[in-house]
């Protein structure tokens, strides 16, 4: 099943922008008021019948047709009139500054399901987070996202400005499978829960047959791959740290992983190991706020971040413990300069790199302060975040 893919489509970004800025246009309140707070208003461009409607379509039957609307957008006119498929609603969603779009799912609207929506950002910030399941979503003006709305996802736009998407829905055919398909960037996920893979993985190891075994095979895999990176991603939603999933061009010192003031950035496409994630995750955790705001790239080899480095390892060791993941898949054999297993030994003898340094700024304690203090010693982490000033 895909979640999202940034496809090749390239609207006249400058001309829509402009066309948006200078129209005097009339925005209703967007119809589902039950989910969302703060202002989330729309504009249509084409609705079921032409007419001055803002529901995107009711039935199967549902015929639609430009809005008056439209002639004040030539530039969105010509876009669609490229589109080899049936167009169905187009609208402008402005999202305020501020606003929240709570968690929901669009039943039946995904790829997979005969129809497709397509986001177009036309005026956006840096602190737009669009998240479906548990992935962030970072989309530039003038770039073009399907994403699967069918899938839980919810959006806030914790900016100054505005956030206005043009939003198209459209019907799947060949010529769109082929866009979508191709995308130069696709996140994917299981047609099947985690729980569902393996109730037919026991089900099919009960046949015994070569191909059940073959298939049983194939969705262990699945879940092989998917469980650590989808438990990693979720962890670092609920501790705070920023993820952004997209694609990463130019080579990374560790493969589809870079630091972007702040947050991790991961092409899923190009990560190798899920466990890098944690690490990196790490350097971020083990800051300061102040420090960490401004981490970028390749980090500065000083003492800060030879410090940060120690913490790091021990704050990723920690938390393989805490989400039960083998600690294997941090510390792999391509990592750490071949030194991952003589690393993981030393944590399981109580040898403990960097634990000094994360007492210091009282996020974790060895046994005899944290028997003194009455609090639980490393792997246990008294916060997942540093919050004290730099270390000199």
């Amino acid at each position: 099943m895909i979640v999202c893919a940034k496809v090749s489509v390239f609207p006249e970004y400058a001309l829509m922008h402009q066309e948006l800025k200078s129209a005097s246009l009339h925005w209703d309140n967007h119809f589902n008021s039950g989910n969302y707070e703060g202002s989330w208003t729309v504009l249509p461009l084409r609705s079921i019948g032409g007419q001055d409607t803002i529901v995107p379509g009711l039935t199967a039957n549902d015929i639609f047709a430009d809005h008056p609307n439209m002639d004040l957008f030539p530039s969105i006119r010509k876009l669609l009139a490229a589109f080899q498929c049936t167009v169905k609603s187009v609208r402008l969603l402005n999202l305020a500054a501020g606003a929240v779009i709570k968690p929901h799912c669009d039943q039946e609207l995904s790829f997979e399901h005969g129809e497709a929506r397509l986001h177009i950002p036309l005026i956006t910030n840096p602190d737009v987070a669009f998240y479906i399941q548990n992935q962030r979503i970072t989309m530039h003006p003038g770039e073009c996202w399907y994403m699967n709305a069918n899938l839980r996802h919810h959006v806030t736009n914790g900016g100054k400005t505005d956030r206005i998407h043009l939003v198209i829905d459209c019907e799947v055919n060949a010529w769109l499978s082929e866009l979508i398909n191709s995308a130069g960037y696709i996140s994917r996920t299981s047609d099947y829960s985690q729980e569902q893979l393996l109730d037919m993985i026991c089900e099919l190891r009960n046949q015994d047959t070569v191909t059940s075994n073959q298939l049983a095979d194939e969705f262990e895999k699945q879940c092989d791959q998917r469980r650590p990176l989808d438990q990693i991603l979720s962890f670092l939603q609920k501790i705070g740290l920023t993820y952004e999933l997209e694609i990463i061009e130019e080579d990374t010192f560790l493969p589809g992983l870079k630091l972007r003031n702040g947050a991790l950035v991961i092409d899923t496409k190009r990560l190798l190991y899920p466990g890098d994630v944690l690490h990196e995750a790490g350097h971020l955790a083990c800051m300061p706020p102040d420090i960490r705001q401004n981490m970028n790239n390749s980090l500065e080899d000083c003492d800060l971040h030879r410090g940060g480095e120690m913490m790091a390892i021990a704050w990723s060791y920690a938390a393989c413990i805490f989400l039960k993941i083998d600690p294997e898949i941090v510390f792999h054999p391509d990592g750490y300069k071949g030194g991952g297993q003589n690393l993981i030994q030393n944590f399981n003898a109580g040898n403990i790199i960097g634990l000094p340094l994360l007492q210091w700024y009282g996020m974790s304690y060895d046994k005899s302060t944290a028997a003194a203090s009455g609090y639980q010693p490393f792997p246990h982490m008294m916060r997942w975040t540093c919050m004290k000033q730099p270390f000199e």
